[in-house]
């Protein structure tokens, strides 16, 4: 008796014509509360990442690992998002530490010659002006995309930059955009939003630019192993 119970419990339960109750907003499982774990997740990933850029020669790695956990963790629902940005921290700091460094040589040193070519007031400093403002752009283009190579493939730092320069030409319209909407975006925090957005904003960028930028990365993805979690396909 008590058995046959059960099995009318089960069938009962598993009826496709039963009318399923929608969990209320403030549920756990809602949608609601779903999305709002999402939001506040990217907020911690957001202050982490502002803390781990400190040193400064760190940032090439906290960008890095800002990227990787936003896409495993927040897009793919993998693990924890912490768990995964200092994994991430801890396998690129190397390299992202030169990129950071280098990086900011290079940029110092074109800073510099566009300065004394401003001071000359001549049609050759005027051409040199343009000349570097073009050579920043430039490497702005292949930033956006190295950070995001470094996170996904294992490859000597040179070939990074190659891929990441290929990708930046390309992928003309998605480099124009993703250049765009960063510098748009720090325009409009330092002129109208208050300093706290910085909590928020790289977070909703990040975010925003995992949509263009796995578009890209995909066409250079070799297909996933039998039985491997291939996250980054789905």
């Amino acid at each position: 008796m008590i058995q046959e119970e059960k099995r009318d419990h089960r069938k009962e339960e598993n009826d496709p014509y039963k009318i399923k109750k929608k969990p209320k907003p403030f549920a756990p499982e809602s949608s609601l509360m779903y999305y709002m774990t999402k939001a506040g997740w990217v907020i911690i990933l957001n202050i982490v990442f502002l803390i781990s850029c400190l040193p400064v020669f760190t940032i090439g790695t906290a960008v890095t690992s800002f990227y990787y956990a936003m896409m495993k963790s927040i897009r793919r629902d993998r693990s924890y998002p912490l768990l995964e940005y200092w994994s991430s921290f801890k396998r690129t700091f190397v390299k992202g530490s030169m990129v950071t460094v280098g990086t900011g040589i290079w940029i110092s040193l074109i800073w510099y010659l566009w300065n004394i070519a401003a001071v000359s007031g001549e049609e050759t400093g005027l051409f040199l002006q343009k000349f570097y403002t073009g050579l920043l752009v430039v490497t702005g283009a292949i930033l956006i995309y190295l950070f995001p190579v470094m996170s996904r493939f294992t490859m000597k730092l040179s070939s990074m930059v190659k891929l990441s320069f290929v990708m930046a030409v390309r992928f003309l319209p998605y480099t124009a955009i993703l250049l765009a909407g960063l510098l748009l975006l720090v325009f409009v925090w330092f002129r109208y939003l208050p300093i706290p957005m910085i909590f928020i904003w790289p977070g909703a960028f990040c975010f925003a630019g995992t949509f263009l930028m796995e578009k890209v990365l995909r066409k250079y993805m070799p297909a996933p192993a039998p039985g491997e979690d291939a996250w980054y396909y789905e």
